[in-house]
């Protein structure tokens, strides 16, 4: 029944404010292709860095539900909910039944994985098959015998995972970590290392575009900075909802681990769940930059555990060490803000160009993949009607001798225009230039005579 209260209680709060904010960020190119031909959408994904499962997911749920930004994002609040479960089994498992709460009720009070409960993309289920998979790898440990079954539902898993997202292949190097360095998992090494070909002989069909893609991140660079020191902190910030929380945990953790001298089996993978992604992928990022909050989802819920785990060893008596837990949820419920706005509104970014163009102006959109929000702004349905201009070039038509002005919308031009040609460009054609930051980072400028 305490499984149960724990999902209701999931369920009651990712359901909520769904539909409070507009499509923005990379929803709408999620949506957007998840309603393309699959000819067009596995020609497109050979040139993204997106495996095709969540947007296969996303296309049959979108034939079934009203095409609104609430209902899509129905599949990412149930994977978020449901992630609780191995979550909970996890914590009860390694730490007791009241470490299995306490770890989920950080997970359930955390504005970090609220937010990917509630965007149309892969991370609620990522986040989902990361734990489930850890979860499993943990039972399988507890088998004496005839875990056959446990570590096949693992291999499946894990190639669930890695056509979810392609970071699924660090999660399953994790995974491998912690086989290899805990003793307790030690054991499972031939059948994990198994269980790995099985997943990869999986994504065989697959293991080129991987590679291309990865080859190309490599080679080429991302459009991601080189993170500063800071970024550990500000990440373990973004776990914690606020700074004063973060430097708390950051405490218990550290007077948990010393106390216990990391003895404790279930510390130890906490903390090779968490830390060790966190670690790694900000050192591979001072050559490589790829340190972003969401492609560390799947190791926040090992922070979770963490917490929890090291509340119960700073203190020896249990009294104290439950005051402490139900501290730390009540911090955590205390800073839960599911109910702000993302301050994304790509509909006022539309309201502004309708006011500004009188119907003979160019509109231009810098980058080409705000096109998909800015239709998205103007109306959802355009992006399963294949009404957005990304395809068919209407942007070239900037400038165009027969307008009477032009309307530009910078949404970070600099990534792909350093020097902002385009304003220079416009400005020698049209000498007046009005300017307005329409949203977040989203600025409309007129160029008129």
């Amino acid at each position: 029944m305490l499984i149960i209260g724990l999902l209701l209680l999931n369920f009651m709060l990712k359901f909520s404010w769904l539909g409070l904010n507009e499509l923005s960020g990379d929803e709408p190119f999620t949506v957007y292709w998840s309603q393309r031909p699959l000819t067009e959408l596995f020609a497109m994904l050979r040139t993204e860095n997106n495996p095709p499962l969540y947007f296969l997911l996303i296309k049959a749920w979108s034939h079934l539900v009203p095409f609104t930004a609430a209902w899509l994002r129905v599949p990412s609040a149930t994977f978020s909910a449901l992630a609780v479960w191995p979550l909970f089994l996890l914590g009860a498992r390694l730490g007791g039944r009241a470490v299995g709460i306490v770890t989920v009720l950080l997970f359930t009070f955390s504005n970090y994985h609220f937010g990917f409960a509630h965007e149309v993309r892969s991370y609620a289920l990522f986040t989902l098959l990361a734990t489930t998979g850890m979860w499993l790898l943990v039972r399988r440990a507890s088998i004496p015998n005839n875990g056959r079954q446990v570590m096949l539902g693992l291999s499946a898993l894990n190639a669930l995972m890695v056509y979810t997202h392609f970071f699924g292949w660090l999660a399953i190097g994790m995974q491998l970590l912690c086989v290899l360095l805990l003793p307790e998992l030690r054991p499972l090494r031939r059948q994990f290392l198994l269980g790995m070909a099985i997943t990869a002989v999986c994504y065989s069909p697959y293991a080129a575009i991987f590679a291309e893609r990865a080859g190309t991140s490599v080679s080429q660079g991302t459009w991601v900075e080189v993170p500063p020191l800071e970024e550990l902190y500000n990440m373990v910030w973004r776990w914690s909802n606020a700074p004063v929380l973060a430097v708390l945990f950051t405490v218990v953790i550290i007077l948990g681990l010393w106390r216990s001298k990391v003895r404790d089996p279930g510390m130890r993978l906490a903390l090779l769940w968490s830390f060790a992604p966190l670690l790694g992928m900000f050192l591979v990022s001072q050559c490589v930059p790829m340190f972003l909050d969401r492609y560390l989802v799947y190791a926040a819920p090992g922070y979770c555990l963490l917490v929890a785990l090291t509340l119960k060893a700073v203190v020896q008596d249990q009294r104290v060490s439950m005051g402490l837990s139900a501290l730390a949820v009540m911090g955590m419920c205390d800073t839960f803000t599911p109910w702000n706005d993302t301050a994304r509104h790509p509909s006022k970014v539309v309201e502004q160009v309708n006011a500004w163009c009188d119907g003979k102006c160019t509109i231009h959109v810098i980058p080409r993949w705000y096109w998909l929000n800015y239709q998205a702004g103007a109306d959802i349905r355009s992006l399963r009607n294949d009404q957005s201009p990304l395809l068919n070039g209407e942007e070239e038509h900037l400038g165009a001798p027969q307008a009477q002005s032009a309307v530009v919308v910078d949404a970070g031009s600099a990534l792909v225009d350093p020097q902002r040609s385009w304003f220079h460009e416009l400005r020698a054609k049209y000498p007046t230039v009005d300017s307005v930051q329409a949203d977040h980072r989203v600025w409309v400028f007129r160029f008129h005579r």
